[in-house]
């Protein structure tokens, strides 16, 4: 089962609570972007960044 990018498109970003979306692949413009751990990946609005949030546990937030 595909993830629905529509229930994953928005995060906090734990820098700066600000909001961020979620990157997805150019050309599908639904199947999400993810880091080398397969994690998802979110630009930050407010902070210009990009940090990325396991699926697994949405605790788990790594800065880039």
């Amino acid at each position: 089962m595909d993830p629905d990018v529509n229930e994953m498109k928005y995060a906090i970003c734990p820098s700066d609570n600000s909001t961020a979306v979620l990157l997805v692949d150019i050309e599908t413009e639904t199947v999400p972007d993810t880091d080398e751990d397969r994690n998802l990946q979110y630009y930050c609005m407010e902070g210009h960044h990009v940090f990325s949030v396991s699926e697994d546990e949405d605790d788990d937030v790594d800065s880039q």
